[in-house]
């Protein structure tokens, strides 16, 4: 260019400011790569509100909706950066033929990498349908809501294994070799992690037997109560009624002894343990017994609250109040409640609740002397 020669402004556009190989970066090509980017941006951002005015976000779910818009969003983006290459010079072909790193085995390209990231992106999205079917089949109450839950965990596990055996074999691996290799390491470290394998074992039988399931109300063997939120293949969490979340290995829950309130049904019987005076009359006794019952709501009319008259005490009456509930979890609160209710109902109907007393005999008369007298 001779320096006496003025550009116009298709020129000065297409000027080239950087140039290497097939690589040119003028002006007009990089106002396209901000334009293609910005485009995606923008459309992007409007496909989100249309499909927010869809309601789309309600229906599918929080957690579900921000999975679609990750996938979608790298749809957008990475045909915005694919296009912006192309526009800068890059040949597509060599762009994705461009190896990141080569072992013996594999040859890791770009291909791959963006092949591995879609895998795991539509495993994602694939999880979050299966997940919203089975909610779904839940508040149609086709489902328990607990064994819903284990299932759909089976399922993630299941399809999981799948998504990384297809990112290995798109890695150029054959499975094959990952099942001899897989097998090899784990007969080197089983004796190390006994404890571990121990609980991905009770993990998977949990889940397939279904003894336990998500929402059940448990009492472990040091009388910890809660309620199971997740069951995962190593340790499970346990919300406790103060509000604290245990992580419990799963070995726990196949070799000891562990009290489920729910399995059999949502209802679980429990007692309150009352004293009366002797002499008060028995059956006012138990009908205020149950008056207290039958007035509460969180307390099951069917089966009916009944009371047993348990044994004649050293001090007292001795009566049981057996009701069933399915708010299990605080019943706790419930019994309160319902010793606060009985002992008004006592008061307002003149029976008394006794308190242990001991009267002493003794063989010998006691003589009590007063110094001063004498």
């Amino acid at each position: 260019m001779q320096p006496d020669h003025k550009l116009n402004l298709w020129e000065l556009l297409n000027y080239s400011i950087f140039t290497y190989g097939s690589l040119k970066i003028s002006i007009l090509r990089i106002a396209i790569v901000v334009l293609i980017l910005a485009g995606a941006y923008f459309i992007f951002r409007f496909f989100r509100k249309w499909m927010m005015h869809l309601s789309i976000a309600e229906k599918l779910g929080m957690k579900r909706w921000r999975s679609f818009l990750r996938i979608i969003r790298l749809i957008f983006f990475l045909g915005a950066i694919l296009g912006s290459l192309s526009m800068l010079g890059f040949r597509i072909k060599q762009v994705l033929a461009f190896q990141l790193f080569e072992t013996d085995k594999i040859k890791f390209t770009v291909t791959h990498l963006l092949i591995v990231l879609a895998i795991l992106f539509i495993t994602r999205f694939i999880l979050n349908l299966i997940e919203y079917h089975f909610d779904n089949k839940i508040k149609q109450k086709r489902f328990d809501r607990g064994r819903g839950r284990s299932i759909y965990t089976i399922v993630q596990y299941l399809v999981w294994f799948m998504a990384i055996l297809l990112s290995l074999q798109a890695l150029g691996l054959k499975l094959t070799f990952v099942v001899a290799s897989s097998a090899a390491f784990l007969a080197g470290i089983g004796f190390g992690l006994q404890n571990i394998f121990s609980d991905f074992v009770s993990g998977l039988i949990i889940l397939f037997d279904r003894s336990l399931e998500v929402y059940d109300i448990v009492e472990l063997t040091d009388g910890t109560v809660g309620q199971v939120l997740e069951i995962n293949l190593r340790a499970s969490k346990i919300l406790t009624r103060n509000n604290q979340v245990l992580i419990v290995p799963n070995s726990k829950f196949t070799h000891d002894i562990i009290v489920n309130w729910s399995h059999n049904e949502a209802n679980t019987r429990f007692q309150v343990s009352v004293g009366v005076a002797y002499g008060s009359d028995v059956r006012l006794v138990e009908r205020l017994l149950l008056e207290a019952a039958n007035g509460h709501d969180d307390i099951s009319a069917n089966p009916k609250p009944f009371v047993r008259f348990n044994d004649f005490g050293n001090s007292s009456l001795d009566f049981q109040l057996y009701f069933w509930t399915a708010n299990s979890f605080y019943v706790e609160n419930l019994k309160s409640e319902l010793r606060f209710a009985i002992d008004d109902l006592f008061r307002q109907n003149k029976v008394e609740i006794p308190f242990p007393q001991r009267d002493v005999h003794f063989k010998n008369p006691i003589i009590i002397r007063n110094e001063g007298s004498e």
